[in-house]
């Protein structure tokens, strides 16, 4: 189940928070990867893994490296491999958001409302304390509350 945060400030001090996904990826998660990860870059960005550090394009099938996948991709990654840093979900797409609401562990922050219609259980933290949520309208209500 992740965690979700939806203000800067009620975010713990002693936490990592990142939010350049992109650059966060390409420096730490790209080095960590390993079979886990291949189902979630299929999903999302429908390319496969040839090698640790290389993708096949769904289009025209050429090799590219693994730096090109989707910042949605990169950030469920993030979570995956780092689930003690906080990651913002600002930029990710529905297929990504699906992901990252199915992982059975990871922390997330956004200001405003970035929900999977397939969420199942999160917990969500604000300054009044921790909840748990397996609604999609209830978890909207919250995010909206400030």
């Amino acid at each position: 189940m992740i965690t979700i945060y939806k203000n800067k400030e009620e975010i713990p001090q002693d936490s990592k928070v990142i939010e350049m996904n992109d650059a966060f990826f390409n420096q730490k998660t790209s080095r960590v990867i390993d079979d886990r990860a291949n189902e979630i870059i299929q999903k999302i960005d429908e390319v496969s893994v040839c090698d640790k550090y290389k993708i096949i394009s769904k289009f025209q099938r050429e090799v590219l490296n693994i730096d090109k996948l989707s910042t949605g991709c990169k950030t469920v990654l993030n979570i995956l491999y780092f689930p003690e840093i906080i990651f913002s979900i600002k930029e990710c797409g529905d297929n990504a958001l699906d992901c990252i609401y199915k992982l059975d562990q990871g922390k997330v922050f956004s200001e405003y409302p970035v929900i999977s219609l397939e969420m199942e259980e999160v917990q969500a933290v604000d300054k009044n304390g921790k909840y748990k949520f397996d609604s999609y309208d209830d978890l909207k209500e919250w995010w909206e509350n400030v």
